[in-house]
């Protein structure tokens, strides 16, 4: 999603507004939750923040969740957002952009109930918190950032006589740029030379994919998490298929449709680790502000593989990883 450029500095000024007001005794509290489009990532996310609020006594008889689902259309995203704020005692958004539109609805509207968000890379730098140790405001949440590096030893582990890498996001994916650039400079201390090409959105996928598949000489392709690359991953399977190019990508549902491996966060956990934040807030044992920003340790993400994906692209599997992997083909 674009990056939206918020102010912080109006935050401040919300903090005195009455935060949780439709919690009145007997009243059920509304949760917003908005998420951007329909893949298996984000939905687990959204699953884990439910499981994550019911596990600490949030359930139905306490909690009504209003869901929206923009589709992909940012028109959508900006208008559920107004009508989530403007209803809800508290909302989540899930990815970058879905967070954003929430945190500016909520400036626009005078509204300062907390925001949580999920699946968010950078939320320092989409200006959603202040810094990662929070500390003021009236939003928190978990980072979806991935062990780029880690990733991208897998692909010398794979291919040790690799040189040459390509790297595929769609441009308009904040989360992705991020990953992307990390991905750059980790292939550049590795002396491998890099190929980018950027899809501008959902309709050039496929064109943009085959295109850096052809480019000669490419030993691999590391894919990001990308919402859009995520709707539309047979696109990419079809691109590198008997190509002999190995494809890393950033994340377990992502590589169920087109990769060979990755070492994955678990989006359900960080769904259900922000729904713990949240209950937290509704307890009142903290506010938003008081509650740093979460991530997935390098040593709590899994290696995963694709047996039958590596297969049909043409790529062999070091037993080295095969042996460290939990396969989605079986």
């Amino acid at each position: 999603m674009k990056k939206t450029k918020i102010a912080l500095g109006s935050l401040s000024i919300l903090m005195g507004l009455v935060a949780l007001s439709g919690c009145s005794s007997g009243e059920k509290i509304k949760i917003g939750i908005l998420q951007p489009v329909d893949h298996i990532a984000l939905s687990s996310a959204r699953l884990g923040f439910i499981e994550g609020l019911k596990e600490k006594g949030f359930d139905d008889s306490k909690v009504e969740i209003i869901y929206r689902n923009a589709g992909g259309k940012s028109s959508d995203i900006t208008s559920f957002a107004k009508d989530l704020v403007g209803r809800c005692d508290m909302t989540f958004g899930i990815a970058t952009g879905a967070a954003q539109s929430l945190l500016s609805a909520a400036i626009d509207k005078g509204v300062a109930n907390p925001i949580l968000f999920s699946a968010v890379t950078d939320p320092v730098g989409s200006n959603l918190v202040k810094s990662l140790e929070n500390g003021s405001g009236f939003v928190t949440g978990t980072s979806d950032i991935n062990p780029v590096e880690d990733q991208i030893s897998l692909i010398k582990e794979c291919i040790p006589a690799a040189d040459k890498v390509g790297i595929l996001y769609t441009q308009t994916e904040t989360n992705s740029v991020v990953q992307a650039n990390m991905a750059s400079a980790e292939l550049a201390k590795e002396g491998i030379e890099c190929v980018i090409k950027t899809a501008t959105g959902p309709s050039d996928i496929s064109a943009t994919a085959s295109a850096l598949a052809s480019e000669e000489g490419i030993d691999a392709i590391y894919i990001p998490t990308d919402n859009n690359i995520a709707s539309n991953p047979s696109a990419v399977k079809a691109a590198v298929q008997g190509k002999g190019i190995l494809v890393v990508t950033g994340e377990e549902a992502l590589l169920a449709g087109c990769g060979s491996v990755t070492l994955s966060v678990n989006y359900t956990e960080l769904g259900k680790r922000t729904g713990e934040m949240a209950a937290q807030i509704l307890n009142k044992e903290k506010t938003a502000g008081e509650i740093p920003v979460g991530f997935m340790g390098k040593d709590e993400c899994e290696y995963v593989m694709s047996s039958a994906n590596a297969a049909a692209a043409g790529i062999e599997l070091p037993e080295s990883v095969i042996s460290k992997c939990r396969d989605l083909s079986e």
